[in-house]
């Protein structure tokens, strides 16, 4: 697996250094408060098996990042593979291996994970015990449970970004 450029290692620093000081325990809060929501909801779905998740994220990361670049530290779709017929017919497959490396779990842990989420239906894998996802594995997360993680990190995102950007005063001319 070809290790991947993190986008901290190349990111400048996008706070302001004073006013992150300023409401850096605040910002603790806040952000707790999204992640430990987002566990929970993550620990509900996959019924108290948080490893569970991150295998299967793990998964779907490997076999769908051809499909998509990284331009400016965003994912946006390939244009390559944008209009590409039947995209989820040709994934990069992956294995308990390759999962282990990238998670740290334990190989075995990983090939027991791999066959709860094959039970699920979320993901399948073939004789030679390379997993893609399943072409229904989608349906389940990209509903509602999306919809509500996506809501909560965009309120999550505004709080804080108002608490790092200056306050806007107004110009006198305009009042």
């Amino acid at each position: 697996m070809k290790a991947e450029k993190r986008d901290e290692d190349t990111q400048q620093p996008i706070v302001d250094s004073e006013r992150y000081d300023q409401h850096k325990n605040l910002i603790a809060v806040i952000m707790a408060r999204f992640f430990l929501r987002y566990l929970n909801r993550l620990y509900r779905q996959f019924e108290g098996d948080l490893v569970l998740p991150m295998v299967l994220g793990e998964i779907a990361h490997h076999n769908i990042i051809r499909l998509y670049t990284l331009k400016d530290g965003c994912m946006e779709i390939n244009p390559k593979a944008a209009d590409y017929p039947g995209r989820m017919k040709h994934l990069e497959p992956t294995n308990a291996h390759s999962i282990s490396q990238a998670t740290s779990i334990p190989r075995e842990t990983v090939r027991r994970k791999i066959d709860k989420l094959q039970q699920k239906g979320w993901v399948v894998k073939n004789d030679q015990g390379e997993v893609t996802l399943s072409e229904t594995v989608s349906d389940h997360f990209t509903k509602d449970l999306n919809k509500k993680i996506l809501a909560e990190l965009l309120k999550t995102s505004e709080c804080i970004r108002n608490l790092l950007n200056p306050p806007q005063t107004q110009d006198p001319r305009h009042e």
